[in-house]
């Protein structure tokens, strides 16, 4: 690929191409991200993150999922 760096989708992410640039993209294209901590807060943030086209993302959450968990998404 363009020297070791992830092609974008210019389809896919025209608007965040043209907020962002092409640099920003690419870097975020090439990211591993970890989410700690989920609740409602931490998994609406991590599907951001799937959505804006990072490499790889980690959920991780020490408390066991409660009810009130499974009405927040």
């Amino acid at each position: 690929k363009n020297g070791g760096e992830a092609d974008i989708d210019e389809g896919l992410y025209s608007r965040q191409l043209y907020v962002l640039g092409q640099r920003s993209m690419r870097r975020m294209a090439a990211a591993a991200v970890l989410v700690s901590g989920l609740r409602g807060l931490g998994l609406e943030v991590a599907k951001n993150l799937v959505l804006g086209g990072v490499k790889a993302v980690t959920l991780h959450d020490p408390q066991p999922a409660q009810w009130g968990d499974l009405a927040s998404q």
